[in-house]
C-alpha cells in the first residue's frame, strides 16, 4: 500500500522547539514506529513514525517577502512565478536551517529534503504581501495538484492539519475525499487526520519553563477506510460536444451505464489539456507590483483578476478518475460497440463496492449474457438448457437483420424471440429516462445490437439521445437547487 504525507503550514517562522509524540498503539495502525522528539514542526516527528514514500508540504502565497525570523532577503518580486518560488525558497530555508537541526536521524534527514513544497493561492492583508482573489482557488489549486501527486494504487493518506490556518485545514480535506473517493472504486482506501495538542500558551517567564518539558501528543483525530465516492458535476458548456460526452461518461461511472462508459470513454491528455489551458488563463491573470498599501508600506500586491471556474474542477476529477482506471481500462475504450464479455469486466471492476448501483447492473448484464450464451433452468425436478441467441443464428432466419452492419435494437430482438420487457410490462415505443436509468443504460429502444466475429455486440446509433439522458441522470443526484458539491 502507497503512504503519502500532506500537512497543511501557515507561517512557520514563529514556530518554536517542543517535545511531540507519536503513539503507534493508539494510533491503531500498520508500519507505525513510536516516536518521540523536539522540534518545531510535527513533520519530521511523522516522517520517522510513518517513512511515506511522498511527503507534500502545502503553503499560501501570502508568505512572499516574509523577512520577519528568517535570513531571505527581502526581493523585487515582479511576475507570480517570482512570488512562488520566493516563497518556496524562504519555507526550504526553514526547513534547512529549523527543522533539519535538530533531527538526528539520516532516513529521515533525508524525506526532509525530498518534500515538495507547494505555493497555493491565498488571501489576504499582511504587512509584507497583499494578496486578493477568491477563497475557493486555493481548493481548487490544491484539487489539480494532488491529483497529479496522489498514487493510483492502493493507497493510505495522512494529513496533518497541525499547522494549518483559516481555510486551509477544511479545503485540503475537502479535496482529498473527493479524489479518493474516485480512487476507492477500483482500490483500497484510508485517509487518516492528525492534529497535535496546543503549544502551550501564556506570560513568557512561565512558558520559557513549561516548554522545556512538555511533550504534546500527535492525536489520530479521523481514520476511515473510504468506499466510492462519485463525481457528481457536469460540464457547462453545452455547445462542446466533446464535453458534453465527456459529462455522460461522469454519469456512467456515478450511476452504473456500463455501455456508456465504453463509448464515451474520454483520452486523458485532452482532459489535461483543458485543465492545463484552464491554468494558464489563471495565471496570465495575476497581476503583482510592489507599491506602497493605504499606510505607506511598500510590499509586494497580488492581484487574481480571474478565478477557476466549475469545469475546471470537474476537468481535474475527470483527470484523476482516468489515471485511476487507466491501468484497467485504459487503450481499450473508447469504442463503437462492446461485446457482452466486456460489458461484464467493466461491471465486475468498477461497480462491486457500489452495493445498490452493482447489483442493478449486474442483473441488467446477466441478462445480455444468457441471452446470447442461453441458460440452464431447474422445473419439476428436471434440468434443462434454453438455448441463446449464439445457438439460434444461423438457424433461425428471424435472426438475420443480427448479421448486418445495421444489427436490431434490443426491443426489437427481444420481440423476435419473443421476449418482453424484464420489468413484465409491455415495451416502451419511445425511450424516456427513467427507463434509461432503470435499466443501467440499456434501453430498448436506445441500445442496438449487430452479430459480428461470433459475438454480439452492442452499441448506441442514436449518441447525442445516450448523452442527453446520462447527463439528466447526473443531473437527477445533484442538490435539490442543482448546485453542485464543491
Amino acid at each position: 500500500m502507497r503512504r503519502v504525507l500532506v500537512a497543511t503550514w501557515g507561517n512557520p517562522f514563529p514556530w518554536e522547539e517542543i517535545g511531540y509524540r507519536v503513539n503507534c498503539k493508539d494510533w491503531r495502525i500498520e508500519g507505525c514506529n513510536d516516536v518521540e522528539m523536539k522540534n518545531v514542526s510535527t513533520l519530521p516527528v511523522l516522517l520517522k513514525a510513518l517513512n511515506p514514500e511522498k511527503t507534500i508540504i502545502l503553503v499560501l502565497d501570502t508568505l512572499a517577502n516574509l523577512t520577519l525570523r528568517n535570513d531571505v532577503p527581502k526581493k523585487e518580486l515582479g511576475s507570480y512565478e517570482m512570488v512562488k518560488k520566493d516563497v518556496e525558497e524562504r519555507v526550504r530555508w526553514f526547513i534547512d536551517n529549523k527543522v533539519l537541526p535538530l533531527v538526528e536521524d539520516g532516513k529521515t534527514r533525508e524525506l526532509l529534503k525530498e518534500a515538495k513544497i507547494v505555493v497555493a493561492p491565498g488571501i489576504g492583508e499582511f504587512d509584507n504581501a497583499s494578496v486578493e482573489g477568491d477563497v475557493l482557488d486555493f481548493y481548487y489549486f490544491v484539487l489539480k495538484t494532488l491529483a497529479e501527486e496522489l498514487p493510483t494504487e492502493d493507497t493510505e493518506v495522512f494529513l496533518d492539519l497541525t499547522h494549518g490556518i483559516n481555510f486551509m485545514p477544511v479545503l485540503t480535506y475537502r479535496a482529498l475525499k473527493n479524489l479518493l473517493g474516485l480512487l476507492a472504486y477500483l482500490r483500497t482506501v484510508r485517509l487518516h487526520v492528525m492534529n497535535s495538542e496546543p503549544i502551550p500558551s501564556g506570560e513568557k517567564p512561565w512558558k520559557e519553563e513549561i516548554v522545556k518539558s512538555k511533550v504534546l501528543n500527535i492525536h489520530l483525530i479521523e481514520s476511515e477506510e473510504l468506499g466510492p465516492r462519485p463525481m457528481y458535476s457536469i460540464f457547462r458548456d453545452r455547445n462542446d460536444k466533446k464535453k458534453r460526452e465527456w459529462s455522460a461518461f461522469i454519469s456512467s461511472v456515478a450511476n452504473g451505464f456500463p455501455l456508456v462508459f465504453a463509448t464515451f470513454y474520454p483520452k486523458i491528455n485532452s482532459v489535461m489539456g483543458i485543465i492545463e489551458a484552464s491554468l494558464k488563463e489563471f495565471d496570465d491573470s495575476i497581476e503583482v507590483s510592489m507599491k506602497p498599501d493605504i499606510v505607506g508600506k511598500t510590499k509586494v500586491h497580488v492581484v487574481r483578476k480571474r478565478g477557476f471556474n466549475r469545469d475546471f474542477k470537474t476537468a481535474v476529477k475527470l483527470y484523476y478518475l482516468l489515471r485511476v482506471l487507466q491501468g484497467e481500462f485504459g487503450g481499450k475504450y473508447p469504442k463503437e460497440g462492446v461485446t457482452t464479455k466486456e460489458l461484464s469486466d467493466i461491471t465486475k471492476k468498477l461497480f462491486v463496492k457500489m452495493p445498490r448501483i452493482g447489483v442493478v447492473v449486474e442483473k441488467q448484464v446477466s441478462e445480455l449474457s444468457e441471452l446470447e450464451e442461453g441458460k440452464g433452468v431447474y422445473e419439476d425436478g428436471t434440468s434443462r438448457r434454453i438455448p441463446g441467441i449464439l445457438d439460434k443464428i444461423d438457424k433461425d432466419k428471424k435472426l438475420n437483420d443480427l448479421k448486418k452492419r445495421k444489427g436490431l435494437s434490443y426491443g426489437e430482438l427481444r420481440k423476435t424471440i419473443k421476449l418482453g420487457s424484464s420489468s413484465g410490462d409491455s415495451l416502451n415505443p419511445e425511450p424516456g429516462v427513467r427507463n434509461f436509468i432503470a435499466h443501467s443504460g440499456f434501453e430498448y429502444n436506445l441500445v442496438w445490437v449487430r452479430y459480428e466475429n461470433g459475438k454480439l455486440v452492442w452499441f448506441y446509433p442514436d449518441k447525442e439521445k445516450v448523452i442527453e439522458f446520462s447527463i439528466e441522470a447526473l443531473k437527477m443526484r445533484l442538490p435539490e437547487d442543482g448546485k453542485e458539491v464543491v
